[in-house]
């Protein structure tokens, strides 16, 4: 793709800075570059100069450091230059200006680029892949060192590798897959049984919805999610706001002041975070005459979502109140196994003026007093230490387009397992050129990830593992 224009961009972040980074790159670089700084660069390499500028209605020299890049070294593919300057943010969108009318005055076509453009120049230049881009992107938008080891996991490519070992076995059984169909006409040979098939394309489904976490990846984040649950007026928006040190939700005796999912970003020690959030109060049934679209039955759906995507789930319970069942909420019990589960008995402070026993299993604490805060702390840092950080590092660089292609081919494999068990204990497949293209459809799915294997590739495969023709 042949791109004309001239684009020009102050690249480092906004605010005032001891320096700041003013990148230009296209084929009226070398022009504009002679428009600002009086010299024509000829050889890459760092020079010190002059950029005249013009600025509050008048013209100033201000001293800069140029980086020239001739077209094929630099980052975009192109011809580039990098001018480091005075960090206050007039001057620097100074220098962007005068580079723009610099090349403009040339006669190329100049303007300011858009975000991302640098990046999709050199994506088509063939200097980086979709991933690095991917990657670029990941690290610059990163808040914790969780989301710069989702982004480390995109720059390796590990995704992409999980997937081509996967590309590789379905390519090896499309080829036996295909091989049979020469051989329709000779009972005595059967290149694969149903049961086989179906045993392989099970495994790889299994594979498959292991690599993109199944529903997780649908909420798939670098921190870890700590949900605070139980029933209305538990405690748990005091929790809150203790275990964040400052008041951010409101709290009240009344039932339902909590109603939408809030979360708020919570450090536990050194490079360990965790999203912590609260939600409504949870209620075994919604009033009747109650309709879901109504503001209770959205707030009850809003705590119930929160619920089946968390990794930490500490469950609130007051003086003399039963226990939330976590299962009538979450819509299976096998999603509650799964759940880190820490109890906690609220208002503690209060429990000497009731008849309310101690629970052996549980962490009794006062928002109020302070009392177990810092044990509550310790528990969810010991229960996000176990495995989930880096599971969700890994499941957050599962971006939605890798998540949308592992699902293609987690679905054909189903419809491959279930046609070979339909076919029974006969020994033989039947439709084999149907189970070859969906087959085919599981490569192209995992091809979007990975690369995408010819038709020659599978035939090459025929022939390493098959005596055809000996």
């Amino acid at each position: 793709m042949l791109v004309q224009e001239t684009i020009v961009a102050v690249a480092s972040p906004p605010g005032r800075s001891p320096r700041a980074l003013v990148r230009a790159s296209g084929s009226g670089v070398r022009a504009a570059a002679a428009a600002v700084l009086g010299v024509v660069p000829t050889r890459r390499g760092v020079t010190r100069a002059r950029a005249r500028l013009s600025v509050l209605g008048g013209s100033c020299d201000c001293p800069v450091l140029a980086l020239w890049m001739e077209d094929g070294a630099s980052f975009t593919g192109e011809d580039a230059l990098e001018l480091s300057c005075v960090g206050a943010p007039a001057i620097a969108a100074a220098v962007a200006t005068a580079l723009v009318e610099g090349a403009r005055a040339a006669g190329f076509d100049a303007r300011f680029a858009r975000g991302g453009e640098f990046a999709l120049r050199a994506h088509l230049a063939g200097r980086i892949s979709i991933d690095d881009a991917e990657s670029m992107a990941a690290r610059i938008a990163a808040t914790s060192d969780a989301e710069i080891a989702a982004a480390d996991e995109l720059a390796h490519g590990n995704t992409g590798l999980r997937a081509a070992l996967l590309l590789q076995e379905t390519a090896e059984l499309l080829a036996i897959v295909e091989a049979g169909i020469d051989f329709t006409d000779q009972e005595d040979v059967v290149a694969i049984t149903p049961e086989q098939l179906a045993t392989r394309s099970s495994r790889l489904q299994k594979a498959c919805a292991e690599l993109r976490g199944t529903q997780d990846s649908a909420h798939a984040r670098a921190v870890p999610l700590c949900v605070l649950v139980g029933a209305p007026n538990a405690g748990k928006s005091t929790l809150f706001n203790a275990l964040l040190q400052r008041t951010r939700t409101v709290t009240s005796a009344l039932s339902g002041t909590t109603r939408d999912a809030i979360v708020e970003r919570l450090t536990l020690g050194a490079g360990l975070e965790v999203d912590l959030a609260d939600v409504a109060g949870l209620q075994a049934h919604v009033d009747e005459g109650v309709s879901e679209a109504s503001i209770a039955g959205q707030m009850q759906r809003s705590a119930r979502d929160m619920l089946r995507s968390a990794d930490v789930v500490v469950r609130c319970t007051a003086p003399n109140e039963p226990r939330v069942e976590l299962h009538e909420h979450s819509g299976a019990a096998a999603a509650v196994e799964a759940i880190e589960l820490i109890e906690v008995d609220t208002k503690s402070d209060l429990i000497e003026a009731t008849t309310h026993p101690r629970r052996a299993d549980t962490i009794a604490l006062s928002a109020q007093t302070g009392v177990g805060i810092e044990t509550l702390r310790c528990e969810i840092a010991l229960r996000i230490r176990r495995d989930r950080a880096l599971r969700r590092a890994r499941l957050s660089a599962i971006l939605p387009r890798h998540d949308a292609a592992f699902a293609g081919a987690e679905r054909a494999y189903a419809a491959v397992a279930h046609r070979a068990i339909e076919c029974g204990p006969s020994g033989r497949l039947v439709d084999l050129e149907l189970l070859a293209t969906t087959l085919r459809v599981a490569l192209d799915h995992l091809g979007e990830v990975s690369g995408a294997v010819h038709p020659d590739d599978v035939l090459g495969l025929v022939f390493s593992r098959f005596c055809i023709g000996k």
